[in-house]
């Protein structure tokens, strides 16, 4: 069997609450090389998530449990306007503290919420195929290959 989804899919929310922790660090440090090529690194990461929750996860709980697929769909919509505004404080160096712990904040409960609304789930209903499909979507959103090797 595979890695199931609420063990890797938690695991990369851990990750970038981290790296937010590392962001705000770099910013308190007037680090401004670090500062931007962490968020870089934590917006690129969080819409390789979502992106890949929408595309392999999400569609199955639609057909089974709509109202919770809606739910996340929309707690994704309030993430991605979230990321701009950070990183409209990034870009300007004005990035405070306290809206990089909300944003942690909010990030922590969604991934609560979705791993008791989708990620449990889907280990429990999702076939073999469908769950490696999905982690293997999310291996290579984190991870794409070097298009400078080929």
């Amino acid at each position: 069997m595979t890695t199931p989804i609420h063990d890797r899919f938690l695991a990369d929310y851990d990750a970038i609450e981290t790296r937010l922790g590392q962001l705000f660090a770099a910013f308190a440090r007037d680090d401004g090389h670090d500062g931007p090529r962490l968020w870089a690194e934590c917006q690129s990461r969080l819409i390789a998530h979502l992106e890949t929750v929408e595309r392999h996860l999400i569609p199955a709980l639609v057909r089974a449990r709509e109202r919770d697929a809606w739910v996340l769909v929309e707690e994704h919509r309030h993430i991605r306007a979230r990321l701009t505004e950070i990183g409209a404080a990034v870009d300007s160096h004005r990035l405070r503290r306290d809206a990089v712990r909300d944003f942690v904040d909010e990030l922590h409960a969604h991934a609560v919420g979705e791993d008791r609304l989708l990620y449990r789930w889907s280990d429990a209903h999702l076939d073999e195929l469908a769950r490696t499909s999905a982690l293997d979507a999310l291996h290579q959103g984190l991870y794409p290959p070097d298009a400078s090797a080929g």
